[in-house]
């Protein structure tokens, strides 16, 4: 990724290139290797949020003598039941449904002639699929024999017969279906139809929006309340957060899909696949001191073992303990003490050898390259032994993984020094070790030359196969920093960076970031936990789909319709190379130090002078004349005028739920006339205005805006969508006119400024993150000024900039910025801050 602010217009070159090199790869390759598809809001959900995905929604393709629908499937979690496809043919008259439903633990799939009767009904396992998670349905006619077969799994298939005939234009729409209103709540991808003369293929690669485009990026269809899938390969998701009050740990059961996590008295339990979380109080505390609760879990024998590496002298407990996790007893494994404190050593259990591997570590002022294993079986710790072959100097902060292709270890990265003693100095190191754990022998396969952003690796290397190695890390010298993901290659070190971030707080060595690969869930898993005090913390869990995608990937579909032609990809990847090499030499050539300059107003860009909608600051409207006409929007106007705007970059707002917000109280005919009156005032006023239109479609209200029209809320949703850097001086320009919604403080708007607005803090911190890290103070001030006029009581926000004056030599700066927060704060939170100027200043320039 380029570095923010830097040099805009060679990022904006940089940032093409790379683009197009994406599309021009997916457009080749039409198996895409990462997270794809739609899932469906089912019946659980209110009607009018229930998905419905039209395949054709213009023109449905014609086929002769035969034709096959093929698609993957996901089975809902939630129990819910209802029609999964139905297809349309109109000039036949014949529509046929597949209809789902769960019964005593049995999946049960119909295949109906609407209205008339079952044809199919197949019985299938339904721990069968859900343990494939995405299993393949085909749905084929035959239309010469007038027959349907229906194969799902690798079960058999069953066939029927159906007054069908060719030629057959099919009408595909999955989910919710004019009164068709059933919806289980399924995921779906890899869509095609088909024959072999003529094939439609859907890769369902979007990540926003309601059209569906075919391979070639044709739009050939739309989704209602679909959510894209390839987002969740991108963003993280935030599962939940745990808190406890004394001193913890934390651990990811693969076998059993859970997340432990543990404290001395009570074990909380979170199941990744079904969202339930339950806690357990043991009858007796953990027989040992828990201090830093390393963990780790022996599948085989379901129990949660605990360790600790060191104590004072005067303890003398127990140093492993382990938890029956299907009784919750407690086991005393090992008094055995290594008396070495080994601070964020790296750990892996062989549960071949039944061994827990440490490696590295910090204490006592020292560095640690000693191999330790604890075996299980002998109940002990083996004495330090040397690595044999590629020494690997002292360090901690370091990560290990093992490789399912060849069982061997792999060790990445860290902190230490080539002495071991703390006094000397540490660096980073971004090497990679592998390590054959029948032989313990070593074997360096690379070192680089790291030049960007420092970071250190958080517990565990996820190594899912024979190329590549993903690794979490952050810049542990930061208090408030952010988590990033990212793949080396094994063989060489060739780096991406992958998925978007994750804020934690570092300030304590308690506080630590764990790794987990599921292949079976196809999921990275991310433990966060984090504590301010080294005794309470709070664990957040976090999964990413895999293999996870970058930025680009997450907006490289639909690209622009380009010939399929070898000579075209051939002489476009020729071109980007070559414009590749002349970026390269360019940047390198102009990359000199620059003076610090702190802009605190960009320069604006012109705005138009009629036709305007600002929701930032004051609302104001300002019509075709240029004359400001805000006086025309009642409070009840401006409710209804926001809230179809709020819901306009979906399918719209309904009647029934534009009701229910605005006038709940009403008998029902009475709040049908309000709405209809207060629509068409608000289409009146709107009139006075070019450009925008109140629309009424299948249901649902929505503002249409042409772009003789500017609405600064829309074009900023806009700007966020396409990625533009958040400083840019569009966005600084929106964002200066005040507060988003100023004035309107009513609960129906809650979730739409905590929406925008969270988006904004996100960019906002992330980019914080990256200015300081490029010593950009110029952009870390602009966006530490920035976040305080979104959230005033921001604290990371004031400290990035007080620090940015202070490295900018422009120190007189520093306490009006001070006292502006200090007022602000005292004003929202109704008290005085708690730091005075010298004590944050001193804390923010450490």
């Amino acid at each position: 990724m380029a570095v923010i602010n830097r040099n805009m217009c060679i990022y904006g070159v940089q940032s093409f290139l790379f683009y197009f090199l994406i599309l021009m790869i997916s457009l080749v390759v039409q198996s895409p290797a990462f997270g794809q598809g739609i899932r469906f809001t089912g019946s659980s959900q209110p009607i009018e949020k229930r998905t419905s995905v039209t395949f054709f929604s213009d023109a449905a393709p014609t086929f002769y003598n035969s034709f096959a629908i093929d698609f993957d499937l996901q089975l809902p979690r939630d129990s819910t039941m209802g029609y999964i496809v139905r297809i349309k043919e109109e000039t036949q008259g014949s529509i046929f449904n597949l209809h789902y439903k769960e019964e005593e633990s049995q999946a049960i799939f119909r295949l109906n002639e609407e209205g008339k009767n079952s044809l199919i009904t197949m019985r299938i396992a339904l721990k069968y699929l859900n343990d494939r998670h995405w299993f393949p349905v085909r749905i084929k006619y035959d239309l010469q024999k007038g027959q349907i077969k229906l194969q799902i799994a690798d079960e058999a298939p069953q066939f029927a017969e159906v007054p069908i005939e060719s030629p057959y234009s099919p009408n595909v729409t999955f989910g919710r279906s004019d009164y068709m209103i059933d919806v289980p709540s399924f995921s779906l991808r890899n869509f095609r139809i088909g024959n072999k003369e003529k094939e439609i293929v859907f890769p369902l690669l979007e990540s926003s929006g309601n059209k569906l485009h075919n391979a070639s990026g044709e739009v050939m269809g739309k989704v209602t309340n679909g959510t894209w899938l390839l987002n969740d390969a991108f963003h993280w998701h935030n599962h939940i957060a745990m808190r406890s009050l004394s001193p913890s740990g934390s651990a990811y059961d693969l076998k059993r899909k859970s997340i432990y996590y543990f404290n001395s008295d009570s074990l909380q339990i979170y199941e990744v696949q079904t969202g339930i979380k339950r806690s357990v109080r043991f009858h007796t505390p953990c027989p040992l001191k828990l201090k830093l609760g390393n963990s780790f879990i022996d599948p085989e024998e379901n129990r949660l073992y605990i360790y600790e590496t060191y104590y004072e002298a005067t303890y003398t407990g127990p140093t492993v303990v382990s938890l029956d996790l299907n009784d919750f007893s407690w086991r005393i494994e090992s008094s055995d003490d290594l008396q070495r404190e080994l601070n964020h050593h790296a750990s892996h259990f062989l549960a071949d050898s039944r061994k827990l591997l440490l490696f590295g570590g910090y204490g006592n002022m020292v560095y640690s390259n000693d191999l330790l294993f604890y075996d299980l079986t002998e109940k002990s710790w083996s004495r330090p032994q040397d690595t044999r072959g590629d020494s690997i100097f002292p360090r901690y902060f370091t990560s290990i993984g093992r490789s399912e292709a060849d069982q061997k270890i792999y060790i990445f990265g860290g902190m230490g020094n080539e002495s071991g003693q703390h006094i000397v100095g540490r660096k980073y190191f971004y090497d990679l070790y592998m390590l054959d754990p029948t032989t313990g022998i070593t074997t360096k396969l690379w070192d680089l030359n790291w030049k960007e952003s420092l970071f250190v690796p958080a517990r565990g290397l996820a190594i899912p196969d024979s190329n590549w190695i993903y690794m979490l890390g952050y810049p542990e010298h930061l208090t408030h920093s952010f988590i990033k993901l990212r793949r080396f290659a094994i063989h060489d070190g060739q780096y991406e960076e992958l998925g978007d971030s994750i804020a934690i707080y570092s300030d304590k060595i308690s506080t630590h970031a764990d790794l987990h690969f599921d292949p079976h869930l196809k999921k990275l898993i991310a433990l966060v936990q984090e504590s301010d005090d080294d005794i309470r913390s709070t664990l957040t869990v976090y999964s990413l789909d895999f293999p996870a995608i970058s930025e680009s990937q997450l907006y490289a579909f639909p690209g622009p319709n380009t010939p399929r032609n070898i000579g075209f990809y051939a002489m476009v990847l020729g071109t980007l190379c070559i414009g590749a090499l002349a970026y390269q030499i360019y940047y390198r050539h102009t990359k000199q130090p620059k003076p610090v300059v702190l802009h605190n107003e960009p320069k604006l860009p012109e705005q138009p002078q009629t036709n305007r909608i600002y929701l930032f600051g004051d609302f104001t409207v300002v019509d075709k004349q240029g004359m400001d006409i805000s006086h025309l929007f009642s409070a009840r106007l401006q409710q209804v005028f926001c809230l179809v705007l709020f819901h306009s970059y979906t399918t719209g707002i309904s009647s029934n739920l534009l009701t229910h917000l605005l006038w709940p109280d009403k008998p029902k005919d009475k709040a049908k006339t309000s709405r209809g009156v207060a629509i068409n005032n608000l289409r009146k006023v709107l009139s006075e205005l070019d450009g925008v239109e109140i629309i009424y479609e299948e249901g649902h209200y929505r503002v249409v805006f042409e772009p003789t029209c500017y609405c600064d809320y829309w074009h900023l949703k806009r700007l966020l969508t396409q990625g533009t850097d958040v400083l840019s001086s569009e966005i600084l320009s929106i964002l200066g006119r005040g507060e988003f919604l100023l004035g309107m403080d009513d609960p129906v708007f809650d979730k739409s400024k905590h929406d925008i607005e969270s988006m904004l803090i996100e960019r906002l911190q992330k980019c914080m993150i990256e200015s300081r890290e490029y010593k950009d103070w110029s952009s870390l001030f602009r966006a530490a000024d920035t976040l305080l006029t979104i959230d005033a009581a921001n604290e990371l926000a004031l400290e990035q900039g007080l620090y940015a004056l202070y490295k900018g030599k422009l120190e007189s700066r520093a306490l009006p910025f001070y006292k502006r927060f200090a007022e602000n704060y005292r004003q929202l939170m109704g008290d005085d801050y708690a730091y005075k100027f010298e004590d944050i200043w001193q804390r923010a320039t450490q």
